[in-house]
């Protein structure tokens, strides 16, 4: 980011699960590069405080857990009616887990997917007409895992290599 920073001035750049990690570390840099920013995350007071964070920079936030279609089509729209437009997506949002298959609740497999997959899915779907309008980017956040099978990481690898395929079929 740091060597194309005017390509991010005035750019509507929306980073889902941005109140940590990878996400909060990509919204400072985007800021930093004259970006206006919206990002979700499930947690308000991570939200807020990120907002006071950056209080005097263009960030949009707001409580959305991507698994939710509908979580993910209002915190679309509403990025759209705080900026205008959309001309980079980053699907960010995601979660881990760590156990072998035998000790995995299928449950837990289902919310990876949920996830890391769907949610990827839910909020390109709200956000494709404004980035094919803007001639825009849809980015999917993965991991050595969506690559190869990792120990101990089944529906994690699962959830990755599902984002993995996706994204590649979207370019194709």
């Amino acid at each position: 980011i740091k060597n194309n920073m005017s390509f991010f001035n005035n750019k509507v750049v929306i980073v889902t699960g941005g109140s940590d990690g990878i996400g909060r570390a990509l919204i400072g840099l985007l800021i930093e590069a004259g970006a206006k920013v919206a990002t979700c995350g499930r947690q308000y007071d991570k939200l807020y405080a990120l907002q006071l964070e950056f209080s005097q920079f263009m960030l949009h936030t707001m409580v959305c857990d991507v698994s939710n279609e509908e979580e993910c089509k209002r915190f679309i729209h509403s990025t759209v009616e705080t900026f205008g437009t959309i001309d980079i997506l980053i699907n960010n949002a995601g979660i881990s887990m760590r156990s072998l298959f035998d000790d995995t609740d299928t449950e837990v497999i289902r919310r990876l997917m949920d996830v890391n997959f769907m949610g990827a899915v839910y909020c390109t779907k709200a956000a494709l007409p404004y980035i094919i309008e803007q001639k825009g980017t849809i980015v999917g956040i993965s991991s050595t895992a969506g690559y190869r099978g990792l120990p101990g990481r089944s529906g994690y690898s699962a959830s990755k290599f599902a984002l993995q395929g996706w994204l590649e079929s979207l370019r194709t």
